[in-house]
């Protein structure tokens, strides 16, 4: 929901917000933010001063259906050399869902004003980190290989072009009472109930036949 340009790692609730959108039913990378924003708008014009507004960043735990955080869970449980079609470098933010459901609760009772960047987890992440914590929980091995397929299907599991929009500052949200679930938690109990769902095919990522393709068989 931020404009992207200029926008330096650490930014908080006072970074530029990208400018409203309602006049399209289209939901896509270009609308999402400004929708976002838009939404926002409403919230204030209604209760000014008195609102509460929460900004969360990917939110991931049990029970999401869709997949983009599964999609690494699992593709690091099989071990192996990792398709990465990004620099494994890229900061990535990810917020467990019950620390965010802690947050919003804890700034109800105490009848808090303003906005809060909920973004996770509590210590610095990179693609490549988040993708070894999975392996580590699910005891694999993983050897990341950055790919460059001719086209990366849009919002790719946990992929951003501009890195500064996961670097942002949770120190209001902190301060605040929002919650530090370790990564390695979140992932345990990610893998753990999606293998008691029977781990249904995702529509998200790389398909073993693309992977394999990539990797050069």
């Amino acid at each position: 929901m931020y404009e992207t340009e200029g926008l330096a790692p650490g930014s908080d609730e006072s970074a530029p917000r990208r400018r409203p959108v309602r006049d399209t039913e289209v939901l896509d990378g270009s609308t999402y933010g400004p929708f976002k924003v838009a939404c926002e708008d409403d919230v204030l014009a209604r209760y000014g001063e008195r609102a509460t507004i929460v900004r969360p960043g990917k939110v991931v735990g049990p029970y999401d259906p869709m997949g983009t955080f599964v999609y690494w869970v699992r593709r690091a449980a099989r071990g192996g050399r990792v398709a990465v079609p990004t620099d494994p470098r890229q900061p990535v933010q990810v917020l467990d869902v019950r620390d965010l459901a802690r947050l919003v609760v804890r700034l109800l009772a105490d009848d808090r004003a303003g906005a809060f960047q909920a973004v996770g987890p509590a210590e610095p992440v990179t693609l490549g980190g988040l993708i070894e914590t999975c392996a580590r929980v699910a005891a694999s091995e993983v050897d990341l290989v950055r790919v460059f397929p001719e086209e990366v299907p849009p919002m790719f599991p946990l992929v951003r072009e501009c890195w500064a929009t996961q670097q942002r500052s949770a120190a209001r949200a902190r301060a605040a009472g929002l919650p530090a679930t370790p990564l390695e938690v979140t992932v345990r109990d990610v893998r753990e109930w999606d293998r008691g769902r029977g781990e249904p095919e995702l529509s998200v990522g790389f398909s073993g036949e693309e992977e394999r393709g990539l990797l050069g068989g």
